[in-house]
């Protein structure tokens, strides 16, 4: 890790705070948001048996770990590199275990142990596409057979994908729904699927859907046809045999 890369992700919880106005508290989020959560990862986590072990693997905030303690009979386990943001995490989700740890170590030596995992936002920041690779296969032998990880990282067929990859300087690689495929079914992963963002307000769909119809006018236009998904984020889902 180089050093610029490790003294921004160890101040990590500034620049994070610079990014996203709303603040750290996850009590403060919009309801709408969570209610995005539930619409999206819901059918996925209610699956899972009780005492599971499901982990958010670059918890930050703890935005998602709250969403997921509504669940009672999980097993909830957070793990951020940087020390600011875990204390965010453990007010956000006090009945979660959160380890200081970066996530290759992380994962180090763990084989079948949890049932699901949670990668929100955190691939782009693996410095080095070896790194990456090791990432995604260390969270593929992690699971147990047939558990799952949930990926969200930035599309490059985004109209602000070049944004999305520069407005953090520990971004190191946006995707398409190509390149993710690829990586995760390089790593192992099998019946990968995207799932599509969905909003539970009228104002969120109509964003949505007009979003969707200005870039598919744009690559149609640009000649490619193959691209379907337009959204600043994609999220993906993978499984283990």
């Amino acid at each position: 890790m180089s050093a610029l890369h490790d003294a921004a992700i160890r101040q990590y919880t500034e620049q994070y705070a610079r990014i996203n106005p709303a603040g750290q508290d996850a009590s403060r989020v919009a309801p709408r948001t969570y209610r995005n959560m539930e619409s999206m990862y819901g059918p996925l986590v209610d699956r899972l048996s009780p005492g599971t072990v499901v982990v958010d693997i670059g918890c930050g905030p703890g935005f998602f770990l709250h969403w997921l303690s509504k669940r009672t009979g999980l097993r909830l386990l957070g793990v951020d590199a940087c020390e600011g943001q875990a204390q965010c995490a453990r007010l956000a989700a006090p009945r979660a275990d959160i380890v200081v740890q970066d996530a290759l170590s992380f994962l180090e030596n763990k084989s079948s142990v949890f049932g699901g995992v949670f990668c929100i936002d955190i691939v782009e920041h693996i410095e080095t596409d070896e790194a990456c690779f090791r990432l995604l296969r260390g969270v593929q032998e992690a699971l147990e057979p047939g558990g799952f990880m949930v990926c969200r990282v930035p599309n490059a067929a985004h109209i602000l994908g070049s944004y999305s990859r520069y407005v953090d300087i520990t971004h190191h690689r946006i995707f398409t729904i190509h390149s993710l495929r690829q990586a995760l079914t390089a790593a192992g992963f099998r019946n990968v699927q995207f799932i599509p963002h969905r909003s539970s307000s009228w104002l969120g769909k109509l964003r949505l859907g007009l979003e969707y119809l200005f870039h598919r006018a744009l690559f149609l236009l640009c000649g490619y046809p193959k691209e379907a998904i337009y959204t600043e984020n994609l999220v993906v889902v993978g499984f283990k045999s």
